[in-house]
């Protein structure tokens, strides 16, 4: 049976389901240091289990010669991706954005490159 829903109710769905798995979670936050602009995020779930991270690399030049320009990049557990998928019903793409519009306003954050990690072993089974 399929039900349609608006795009806010599906996003407030969604968005429930993350707020209930990282809840009472540890968020980690880990200076770069070669550069005080640059960070990384690790979100691990109650159990412990690592399914989001999160890598800013403040503008500037690094030690080793490496220039950035201020990119935020999100990688994406796939067992997120596809538990989500299989409980609205939607495509990947549109659970990635989902997921990352969440982490954006959740962490006060600019995603600009998103991923799903680790790969996957085998295709996804839906």
């Amino acid at each position: 049976m399929r039900y349609i829903i608006t795009q806010g109710q599906l996003h407030s769905v969604v968005y429930k389901f993350l707020n209930k798995m990282f809840e009472g979670s540890q968020i980690f936050k880990n200076q770069n240091p070669y550069n005080e602009k640059a960070y990384r995020l690790t979100l691990h779930t109650s159990d412990g289990n690592e399914k989001i991270e999160y890598f800013y690399f403040g503008e500037g030049e690094y030690d080793d010669d490496t220039k950035h320009f201020g990119i935020g990049t999100l990688h994406i557990h796939p067992d997120i991706v596809d538990t989500i998928r299989k409980m609205v019903g939607i495509r990947e793409t549109k659970v990635i954005d989902i997921v990352t519009d969440w982490f954006s306003e959740k962490f006060e954050v600019d995603v600009d490159n998103i991923g799903i990690y680790p790969d996957r072993k085998t295709p996804p089974i839906y």
